[in-house]
């Protein structure tokens, strides 16, 4: 179970999150306070054009592989290990978040058309 505090950040955080918004520098620090490493690794999916929508799904390409993000839930080793079983004090792994910073801006991400 995450913290409270983790949860009152995250309310903050999603607060900033406005469509058409950019990232700020102050954004991009409450992303780095709430969800640490985790929000550094999402920003820099979400800047490095990571982040992509195909038809209505979406994907995030990580260091090794391509995941599937619906909702806050990934096809990640770490969605799996950590964020499932409330090992970590987030609740999304940093695919999940960058999908979902992507979203919520309307921004950064590369459209494909849906294969097949």
């Amino acid at each position: 179970m995450v913290s409270n505090a983790f949860l009152r950040g995250r309310a903050e955080l999603f607060k900033m999150l406005k469509p058409g918004e950019i990232i700020t520098p102050e954004l991009e620090h409450m992303i780095d306070d709430v969800y640490g490493g985790r929000g550094k690794r999402a920003l820099e999916a979400v800047k490095g054009r990571r982040v992509i929508k195909r038809g209505k799904r979406w994907y995030v390409r990580g260091k090794g592989d391509e995941y599937e993000v619906v909702k806050y839930f990934c096809t990640c080793r770490d969605y799996v290990m950590n964020i499932t079983t409330e090992k970590a004090d987030v609740d999304m792994c940093y695919h999940a978040l960058a999908k979902t910073i992507s979203e919520t801006l309307g921004a950064y991400y590369v459209i494909e058309p849906e294969e097949g």
